[in-house]
């Protein structure tokens, strides 16, 4: 009997200790699977890290992954001057950064690591966008408008007109559109083409007409009424005529009558002939009679005449435009595309003796050339803001580890030596990308002076062949 208890008692101090080792096999396998995971973990950040360049040049910083932490940051923001001021890191960065950097520090002790690390977390995800935007810079200068005096060969010159005025058509057919653009927008360039060089030998006006209202008939009133002189008889400023003309739009009918007898009325002060240059896509809308009244302004001295372009007329308004434009001693042109329209201004409206001793003014002065600077220094500018920033941060995380002893002071010193080396680096690509920039500028420039230049002597040729001195 004893025998038996005692098998017994043998029995479940087995059993009960097979089920103690099932329960403390049970509670540490996931903790080694727990560490396995988390040096998974830590291998893969270090693989990531290591990818990272630490040498700064344009392809690397376009190469640089924006830091995990940075995803929200706003390109305005980043790129936005900060002067001498010292930016605040962004709170909600500022709260994750710690065990970031915590996590960092355990992950390698290798200082280079730390450096990949840092940039890993904070790096601007804007690098690339700058530096591709400063790359594709190309100087805007305005290209001049020079005729080839082999299109006039054999022709007879006709001395310029000393005051010239440009009827716009304003009317509500200008807000169609020819080739894919709106009519109105392709005269108005057209016209600034134009004025730029008339204005070389002539004083100029703009006038306007059809450009207040609507092509309802309630407005009718309103718009046939809406003649406008924008841009007062005088000499040409290139920024105070463009600025004329991009100051109205298109709205309503076409008072072309009235315009030419604003016209009228203007250049009966004038002691000289006037030459009127109408551009307009439209017959009369508003009852007058623009043939009679390019006849009067012709009447009132025989040197005014009336040139008229049909912008993509159709064959009616064709007929009264080109009656108009006999009527006032002058020439009809068509054009029935930009492309035409442009090439009309270009050859056939130009005085064919320009003042050559101001024809210099068509390539870009001094003044034009440094804004064209500054425009190219734009983006360049922003890299070293985006650096700066950058910077700043950098050093604000090296504060946070040094002041948690994650990291020894002299690594601490070492880290922001480098902070301060990598800011100096990318403002040497700014440097760099300025430089480039503004020789692109130079070069433009010097292009548009060659051409004129060039431009210049084949005049002078052609006159002295003629004969012509002056």
């Amino acid at each position: 009997m004893k025998r038996h208890r005692f098998l017994l008692l043998l029995l479940i101090f087995f059993v009960l200790s097979a089920c103690s080792n099932e329960k403390e096999n049970a509670t540490t396998k996931p903790d080694v699977k727990q560490d396995i995971e988390k040096e998974d973990k830590q291998e893969n950040r270090l693989k990531e890290v290591e990818k990272i360049i630490l040498a700064v040049s344009e392809e690397t910083l376009m190469s640089l992954p924006p830091g995990t932490l940075m995803a929200d940051f706003l390109y305005e923001e980043d790129s936005k001057d900060i002067g001498n001021d010292i930016p605040e890191m962004d709170p909600t960065i500022k709260s994750q950064l710690p065990s970031q950097l915590e996590q960092l520090t355990k992950d390698s002790n290798d200082l280079d690591t730390i450096k990949k690390g840092l940039l890993a977390l904070l790096a601007s995800p804007h690098y690339k966008q700058v530096i591709e935007s400063s790359n594709a810079y190309q100087p805007q200068f305005e290209e001049p408008y020079l005729p080839d005096p082999t299109r006039s060969e054999g022709d007879e010159e006709v001395a310029a007109a000393k005051k010239a005025i440009i009827l716009l058509d304003a009317s509500s057919s200008m807000l169609l559109q020819s080739d894919g653009r709106v009519k109105m927008d392709i005269a108005k360039d057209a016209i600034k083409s134009f004025a730029q060089t008339i204005g070389q030998s002539s004083e100029v006006s703009l006038v306007v007409y059809g450009h207040k209202g609507s092509e309802s008939d309630e407005d009718m009133f309103e718009s046939c009424s809406a003649i406008e002189e924008l841009y007062p008889m005088g000499k040409y400023s290139k920024q105070d005529f463009q600025t004329a003309v991009d100051s109205f739009e298109s709205k309503g009918w076409t008072p072309l009558a009235g315009a030419i007898q604003k016209a009228a009325e203007m250049s009966s002060n004038y002691l000289e002939g006037t030459t009127i240059y109408i551009v307009s896509d439209g017959a009369e809308t508003c009852g007058g009679d623009p043939i009679q009244a390019s006849r009067d302004l012709a009447a009132k001295n025989s040197s005014n005449t009336v040139n008229i372009i049909g912008f993509d007329v159709d064959g009616d308004t064709e007929d009264q435009l080109k009656a108009v434009a006999e009527a006032g001693n002058g020439e009809y042109f068509k054009a029935d595309s930009p492309e035409e329209l442009k090439n009309t201004i270009q050859y056939e409206w130009l005085p064919s003796t320009l003042d050559l001793s101001w024809a210099f003014t068509m390539a870009p002065d001094g003044w034009e050339l440094g804004d064209e600077y500054k425009i190219g220094e734009q983006y360049p500018l922003q890299l070293w803001t985006i650096g700066r920033r950058e910077s700043h941060r950098l050093s604000d995380a090296i504060t946070i580890m040094g002041e948690n002893n994650w990291i020894t002071d002299e690594q601490q010193t070492e880290l922001r030596d480098w902070a301060m080396e990598r800011s100096e680096a990318i403002k040497e690509v700014y440097i760099s990308m300025a430089k480039e920039n503004r020789e692109k500028a130079d070069a433009k420039s010097k292009e548009i002076r060659q051409q004129v230049d060039e431009w210049v002597e084949k005049m002078k040729a052609l006159k002295q062949e003629r004969g012509d001195i002056w």
